[in-house]
């Protein structure tokens, strides 16, 4: 079987087929299930690792970053099945999927994003229809009428930015950083602690090109020294293994570092990425979190986040709706952002693993989501069998596991082997059961409300 991550779905995941969940598409019958080699799409976005991806698929290194493998059926990058003596898009098998699971590695930062909830996709899109507006424009905001939450776990210490920090924290830390000009653009945190975020937000992403250089000049600056004064290199410096400094798929901080001397790491580091962009200030206002591997951060509608370092599992709902508020030099929208943004403060959404069921042959573990377009469990495989429910895509990221399938009639599909980086489509209801040593992910649709 060709090297290609793979994913499975949960146990506790809708016992629904995949396309059924989704809506359209042709259905394999229930009594017939199928198990199939999938192939993902590598998108060679410039913020990817060059090694991390082609490392857990076993491939050769190309030279170029490999920032997303893509395992769904999202009509911008499908996966493929091998069956039938050929390679066909995996949606002819299941219909569209309502999720899209990826294998996510950063290298560089990501953009500064927010996505609509449901109401705010749909009055979007349609916005943008009647603005005749195509769905490949550059300037398109809505490219669906879906949600897009998404939840990444991590398979290494994982950096990212989430939520609105509480604001005396921000303060204390743009307060650290001694620079005039970023102390009044967020001085609105101090007057309104509530929803001063936004007109933070707002001020430096409407600001002139002139001030906004200045105040970058000084921010970067302001980090540089902090990072000499504690005997550091500075943090946006070249360095083996990285752009910013540090090998980009460690932790980047001691558990022991403060708010200020991980702000100071943060800037260096998106300056070396992004140079001069505006949206290096901006971050500061988010919770900056690493996750430990096999932690999880689930990124609700409204939320400002972004990635900023590590290699991770990611599953959403099919959607490509995306606000860009920075880091970035895509098209970026500031009063559409501003609109659906949520101010509010709160912590970085982080989703500690829990057991879901618990057998001889292993473990398997789940991390808790409100949405009912995707739900994640990891099979912990340790010799034995573990039943896993019915999942749709299954990702080896370790060793080896005979992947097993049976229809509820007893009908059985011929037995599929996955070994680390390669995955697998469930085609057809049936109960799945991995048997061998090593760990893999399911990928299924949640549960419907009742």
């Amino acid at each position: 079987m060709t090297r290609n991550p793979a994913s499975t779905t949960p146990v506790g995941a809708s016992s629904e087929p995949a396309g059924e969940s989704a809506g359209a598409g042709p259905q394999v019958p229930v009594g017939s299930p199928r198990l199939l080699a999938l192939h993902g799409a590598e998108q060679p976005y410039a913020w990817g690792s060059v090694t991390a991806i082609p490392e857990l698929l076993g491939t050769p290194a190309a030279g170029g970053p490999v920032a997303e493998l893509w395992l769904g059926t999202h009509p911008v990058a499908p996966a493929l099945v091998e069956a039938d003596g050929a390679r066909r898009p995996a949606a002819d098998l299941v219909g569209p999927l309502p999720f899209l699971l990826k294998v996510l590695a950063a290298d560089k930062a990501l953009s500064l994003q927010v996505h609509p909830d449901l109401v705010q996709a749909a009055v979007g899109f349609d916005a943008d229809e009647a603005a005749g507006l195509a769905v490949d424009d550059p300037r398109r905001r809505y490219r669906d009428r879906n949600h897009k939450p998404e939840l990444i776990v991590a398979l290494s210490p994982f950096r990212a930015l989430a939520g609105v920090r509480d604001p005396a924290r921000t303060l204390a830390v743009v307060e650290g950083l001694g620079t005039p000009a970023l102390v009044a653009a967020f001085r609105p945190l101090a007057d309104d602690p509530a929803a001063g975020a936004a007109t933070v937000l707002g001020t430096l992403l409407t600001m002139p090109a002139g001030p906004a250089e200045k105040l970058i000049d000084a921010v970067v600056s302001a980090a540089d020294r902090l990072h000499r004064a504690c005997g550091r290199s500075p943090a946006g410096g070249e360095a083996e293994g990285g752009s910013s400094g540090r090998p980009a798929l460690e932790d980047p901080t001691d558990d022991g570092e403060d708010d200020l001397a991980r702000a100071a790491d943060l800037v260096g580091r998106l300056a070396a990425a992004h140079p001069g962009d505006v949206g290096i200030a901006a971050a500061l206002l988010l919770n900056d979190v690493t996750l430990r591997p096999g932690e999880g951060l689930f990124q609700p509608a409204r939320m400002l986040h972004a990635y900023v370092a590590g290699l991770g599992i990611e599953i959403m709902a099919t959607s490509d709706n995306v606000l860009r508020g920075g880091l970035t030099p895509k098209h970026i929208d500031v009063d559409e952002l501003l609109r659906i943004f949520d101010p509010t403060p709160s912590d970085a959404p982080v989703r500690t693993p829990r057991t879901v069921a618990d057998s001889p042959g292993g473990l398997l573990l789940g991390w808790d989501v409100p949405v009912a377009d995707f739900a994640l469990t990891e099979a912990v495989c340790t010799g034995g069998s573990v039943p896993v429910g019915h999942p749709t895509v299954l990702l080896a990221v370790e060793g080896r596991v005979e992947v097993t399938a049976t229809a509820g009639d007893g009908t059985p599909a011929a037995p599929l082997e996955l070994r680390r980086g390669e995955s697998a489509l469930v085609a057809g209801q049936a109960a799945v059961t991995l048997t061998g040593t090593g760990r893999v992910f399911l990928a299924a649709a949640g549960r419907r409300p009742a």
